[in-house]
Order: structure tokens, then sequence, then C-alpha cells
């Protein structure tokens, strides 16, 4: 619920009509076996590609992992990796 509610304010593909965002992890750190600390940098270009922006961000995610049970799963997801919850802030 919380990655929809993300997506109805920041619609990817209104975004992809001026711009588009290339994304480098840059450190992914254990806090424990189901906590983990992301660093990012997003590339901001615009459709000609030339780069209008760089943003730094850290985030900390929570995932679990659940077998897949049925071929559909299986397809869509074969590793059962699910994200739980997740929280992001921009880095200076």
């Amino acid at each position: 619920e919380k990655v929809n509610a993300w997506f109805r304010g920041n619609s990817p593909f209104e975004k992809a009509k001026s711009s588009t965002i290339a994304i480098e992890v840059n450190n992914i750190v254990a806090l424990s076996n189901q906590t983990y600390q992301i660093d990012w940098t997003e590339y901001e270009r615009d459709r000609k590609g030339k780069e209008t922006g760089t943003r730094r961000f850290r985030g900390i995610a929570t995932v679990t992992l659940t077998a897949p049970q049925d071929e559909a799963t299986i397809r869509l997801n074969p590793i059962g990796l699910y994200i739980r919850d997740f929280d992001w802030t921009a880095q200076l």
C-alpha cells in the first residue's frame, strides 16, 4: 500500500514524458537479517539525454523471504523476496 500511495502522487509515466532517471546503487549495508540500508544516486536526464540533475538518497528496507507456492508466483518472483516496509530521505 505504501508503494501504491507514493506512485499515485508520483507517476513515472508522467515523469517519463519530460525526463528519465537512472539509478546507481552506491552501498548496501545489512542492519539485521531482514533490514538493509541502501545508498543510491539518481541521475536525471532530459529526453535528449542531457543530464539535468543528480540527487543522492539513503533508504531503509525491511524484507522477507517467502517460498513461492504456485507457478504464477514463481514466474513473477522466483526467489520470493518481498519488501515489507521502506523509507528514504534525500542526502545533502
